[in-house]
């Protein structure tokens, strides 16, 4: 036998931009071919779209796939439905195949086998312990989406500073500098479509008013690592990946979860077989013997205590993962007249008071310090000024640390103004970038021209 049988009409609305009149609204239905016989039935799902809910023309924009995935038809799906298929489409859908299911049961007579099948091929779960690929989809976007709108309401912090600078005469003359700026993040946008090329954190931040401007001190520097660490992986494990792997790519298939997970369990004692078998001697069987006998029990060192040699590890210098900057920088503020010493008080708490922790709307929850943007600066031939192109440029940072010394040539002295201003401060900052660094980042900086020194 052979049956068309057709879902009800769902509407679904494509927000595109800030405005209503952006948005988009399209009608859909999921159509089922069956053909077979009770026990044996196979269905072909299509999706249909009309402009109207009428259906008077319909389009059909692509069908779905035996696990219930769905594929758009390059030469009929519109731009709206390919950019928000997993956002918007899928989602929209589920009324859509649920009501199918319901009146393919009602028509006809399924086994269990059959009603599987089609909850598969609908992209609805059809066991307990196993969540089809429209399903997960699904679950990631609504996930996402709630992720990306979670905040702690309230940030009760400084909204902006003065532009402090010291010495006075820097605001006036030409020498090369360093300043230091203050932003506040409200969070990370967490970006889990995989097939993106922006980054997968994306943090959001906002300004607060005012800076500080300090002359560049000597001892500047900066230290770029990455992790490189020694990893091995022997023949055992290296068949039993091999095989893990296999195990994997038959999940693609639709295998069952019992049985791959069988088979992962299982993959250590199949490479054993595969090197205990075929071309190899008896002494690398028995070797291998011996080390799955000290693995078992746990004795360190029973293949070499008993052959005299060891399992080859394979050691290799493997990348592990970038690693975080951090910079350290060190002023002495010494007060030349009272406005100095006003700017040297304000500059400090400048510092201090930006890096302290803030606080929310409750007493549950407590909000980021704020971060620090640090900036080189010198003046070009036309005396304007320019991020200094021989030193290094920084990432957005964190103060981890801020050491203030008042008494740092041993004698506590101050000046007779008003607030008794101390004759000399010194100023230790310890940063760290949030972020690391990477290949593309100097390559924005100047499409790779190499004008400026990069991070």
């Amino acid at each position: 036998m052979s049956q068309y049988i057709t879902s009800k009409v769902a509407s679904i609305k494509y927000t595109k931009g800030a405005l209503p009149f952006d948005d988009k609204t399209y009608y859909y239905k999921e159509q089922t071919y069956v053909t077979g016989t009770p026990g044996n039935y196979t269905y072909e799902t299509s999706i249909l779209r009309s402009e109207d809910a009428s259906f008077d023309v319909t389009t059909v924009i692509g069908t779905r796939g035996v696990v219930g995935a769905i594929t758009l038809d390059d030469d009929f799906a519109n731009e709206d439905e390919k950019k928000y298929l997993t956002d918007t489409l899928l989602p929209g859908l589920k009324t859509t195949s649920l009501d199918l299911n319901t009146k393919v049961n009602e028509t006809l007579v399924l086994g269990s086998g059959d009603k599987q099948n089609l909850l598969k091929g609908l992209g609805l779960p059809y066991n307990t312990n196993e969540v089809t690929p429209g399903e997960l989809a699904v679950n990631l976007a609504v996930g996402t989406q709630l992720l990306t709108e979670a905040k702690i309401e309230g940030r009760v912090f400084r909204k902006q500073y003065a532009h402090f600078c010291y010495p006075n005469n820097l605001r006036t003359n030409k020498q090369d500098r360093i300043r230091f700026e203050q932003i506040y993040t409200e969070g990370t946008k967490i970006d889990t479509n995989f097939s993106n090329n922006q980054r997968a954190f994306q943090r959001k931040t906002k300004k607060v008013r005012g800076s500080v401007t300090l002359p560049i001190v000597t001892g500047i520097g900066d230290r770029t690592e990455v992790d490189w660490q020694g990893q091995t992986l022997n023949p055992l494990q290296s068949a039993g990946a091999a095989i893990a792997l296999d195990v994997f790519n038959r999940s693609n298939e639709g295998e069952g979860a019992n049985a791959l997970v069988n088979a992962g369990v299982n993959a250590l004692s199949q490479a054993k077989a595969l090197l205990s078998t075929g071309t190899v001697g008896s002494d690398v069987r028995s070797g291998i013997n011996v080390w799955l006998a000290q693995k078992a029990v746990g004795a360190q060192g029973l293949l070499s205590r008993t052959t005299g040699a060891i399992v080859n590890p394979n050691l290799e210098m493997l990348f592990s993962g970038p690693k975080l900057r951090n910079f350290g920088f060190t002023f002495r503020l010494s007060a030349r007249d009272v406005d100095e010493a006003g700017q040297v008080r304000k500059i400090l708490r400048f510092f201090k008071q930006g890096m302290s922790v803030k606080t929310s709307n409750s007493n549950v929850f407590l909000k980021a310090p704020n971060i620090f943007k640090i900036k080189y600066q010198t003046f070009n031939t036309e005396g304007e000024e320019i991020t200094h192109p021989s030193l290094n440029i920084f990432k957005t940072c964190a103060l981890t640390s801020c050491d203030v010394q008042y008494t740092p040539d041993g004698n506590y002295m101050t000046y007779e103004d008003p607030h008794r201003t101390l004759t000399s401060y010194q100023l230790s900052l310890s940063f760290s970038e949030l972020d690391p660094i990477f290949d593309s980042d100097y390559t924005a900086l100047d499409n790779d021209n190499d004008t400026v020194m990069g991070y």
